[in-house]
């Protein structure tokens, strides 16, 4: 924090691309000086965005990230009111969801000792099982793949500002990863992979974008594609590299929107923000669906599924799809997964899940 305080210039460089900054209306060494408050950290969708344009290579993020971190610590935040996101209890919301909505895996889940597996992340695995299992499929079907890992990488806890509980979380996978003699892991999750590839290749396991190890054919229906670049993809840019590649292999053109890349704009989804600050969540939504529709394509693609869901649930002038599944030529199932979500919860019914989910 006092590297920012001392070193910012206020050029503002990082306010006029972050709604929150501008909100704020304060530069990075104005927050160094002064703190930030427990409400801005849990405002920061922690996307990086103000890194990429920092002339001077600071991270005002890690501003936010602290904070958080010291205000659950400090009890300034009762984060246990947001249990019901913790991917290391039984009973979370995806857990449910997929009880509830009959999301199983155990016909291909195993504890053989395979050197490869394929790790889709929570919110694949839950929202879209039908990608997962076709993803799966050809991966296994063509021999790059045996096995498929149904686990968190821990990511939201580090983000809420849980930093011993993620650490049991990467403990387990370690563990888990050593206990099994896997080798090699293939993530579609430009969040998992991030995660994964920082708690792994320190230990000699080879951690690849399904993008390295699928081939993709093309087939008729072709379109213009605009794409949202994921945010963990910023600094790297591996999977917006292989991403349009892909595409225009398959025949797809490409039409950038006025943000992309390292560049890209947050969904709203980072952080946990659409539970901490639901109204900022929306105006990134609406900022960048309308981005998309002003770039004139057919079609609006993503290659994080939190992205997609976010841009799914609101009426639009622009289909949206995860690239994978036009890749695939596959249907769509992730489509109205917040409002099936949101049902479960409804009535009397819903009532009794909530308390079982909030249950300690």
């Amino acid at each position: 924090m006092s590297n920012i305080a001392e070193d910012c210039i206020g050029c503002g460089a990082c306010v006029n691309t972050c709604e929150l900054l501008k909100e704020i209306d304060q530069t990075p060494a104005m927050m160094g000086k002064q703190g930030v408050t427990v409400d801005q950290a849990f405002s920061c969708s922690l996307c990086g965005a103000c890194e990429t344009v920092c002339p001077l290579n600071l991270s005002p993020k890690k501003l936010f990230a602290a904070r958080r971190k010291e205000a659950v610590q400090n009890n300034e935040i009762d984060i246990d009111e947001f249990r019901y996101l913790f991917p290391d209890r039984k009973n979370n919301v995806m857990n449910t969801y997929r009880n509830y909505y009959g999301i199983d895996y155990s016909d291909i889940e195993s504890d053989s000792q395979a050197s490869t597996v394929f790790f889709p992340g929570c919110t694949l695995l839950t929202y879209s099982p039908g990608l997962t299992r076709e993803i799966y499929d050809r991966l296994k079907n063509s021999g790059e793949c045996q096995e498929i890992w149904t686990e968190c990488c821990g990511k939201p806890l580090d983000q809420m500002g849980l930093p011993q509980r993620y650490e049991v979380v990467q403990k387990r996978l370690i563990e888990s990863a050593e206990q099994r003699n896997i080798n090699k892991i293939i993530t579609a999750c430009p969040g998992c992979y991030y995660e994964l590839k920082s708690i792994f290749q320190p230990l000699g396991i080879n951690v690849l974008t399904v993008y390295e190890v699928m081939n993709f054919e093309p087939y008729t229906g072709k379109g213009a594609c605009t794409i949202h670049d994921a945010c963990p993809d910023r600094l790297e840019g591996r999977f917006a590299r292989q991403v349009r590649q892909a595409l225009e292999q398959c025949g797809f053109s490409i039409i950038e929107m006025e943000h992309s890349k390292e560049h890209t704009i947050c969904c709203g989804s980072g952080g946990q923000l659409s539970h901490f600050r639901p109204d900022l969540k929306e105006k990134l939504v609406n900022f960048r669906l309308d981005e998309a529709r002003h770039s004139g394509a057919d079609i609006l693609v993503g290659y994080c599924l939190s992205c997609v869901l976010n841009f799914d649930s609101r009426a639009s002038e622009i289909p949206v799809t995860h690239v994978l599944n036009l890749l695939l030529n596959q249907r769509g199932d992730f489509s109205g997964a917040k409002e099936r979500a949101q049902q479960m919860l409804a009535g009397t019914k819903g009532e009794k899940i909530w308390e079982k989910i909030m249950a300690d």
